[in-house]
């Protein structure tokens, strides 16, 4: 199993420190919110682009009107961009979609905790190079894990998505393996790893990676 730490649990004067301490995960998972979609706000584009990052990093946007974000986290090189099917049309989705391809980054569509898989159309993931299920509420972390996003897992592989699911919420080392056989391929783990000290964090990414 892959995995990607969110960095929302973050300690804002040590943000540089949280991320040196993660920097054997695969990816790193970076929440951005416009206190719109969600209510809630992230630590915003100024502080993002200035931090230096061990591997690769993904950029889950919790906004209206994902458009506006394109050129920005494009520019800073993030390797996939994720927005919420909630926030578009379908026609809207694939016209994103090309546009991040264009830019040599990988596209891909969430689904929030309450929001059926039947809300992705066929060509949406047939376009998507990711989908990211919401095993909670988007915009806060902490929250428990929703059960039933494991049979939307098994509910994308049936239909035939065979590229990346990724999962994000409540993930932690007791639900982890059932998330890798129902089929996802890399968690987003958030408060399971990042509210443990700086110190046990290479041995905890490890444990998750093995599952």
């Amino acid at each position: 199993m892959k995995i990607s730490p969110s960095i929302l649990d973050a300690d804002f004067k040590a943000v540089q420190q949280d991320l040196d301490s993660i920097a054997t995960a695969d990816r790193i998972h970076l929440d951005v919110m416009d206190g719109q979609y969600v209510p809630n706000l992230s630590f915003g584009p100024p502080v993002l682009k200035n931090l230096n990052y061990p591997v690769e990093y993904e950029v889950h946007l919790m906004a209206q009107n994902p458009d506006r974000f394109v050129d920005l986290f494009c520019d800073m090189g993030v390797s996939t961009f994720t927005f919420h099917i909630e926030t578009v049309t379908e026609e809207k989705a694939l016209e994103l979609f090309n546009g991040l391809k264009e830019r040599g980054v990988k596209a891909g569509i969430c689904i929030d905790g309450a929001t059926p898989v039947s809300a992705l159309s066929d060509e949406v993931l047939d376009q998507a190079d990711q989908v990211l299920v919401m095993s909670v509420q988007a915009g806060f972390g902490g929250q428990s894990f929703m059960p039933e996003s494991i049979n939307k897992i098994k509910t994308l592989r049936a239909r035939g998505f065979k590229a990346e699911i990724e999962v994000d919420g409540g993930v932690n080392l007791d639900n982890v393996k059932l998330l890798a056989q129902a089929g996802a391929d890399i968690v987003v783990v958030g408060s399971a790893l990042m509210k443990q000290p700086t110190a046990l964090r290479a041995n905890l990414i490890t444990q998750f990676q093995s599952s």
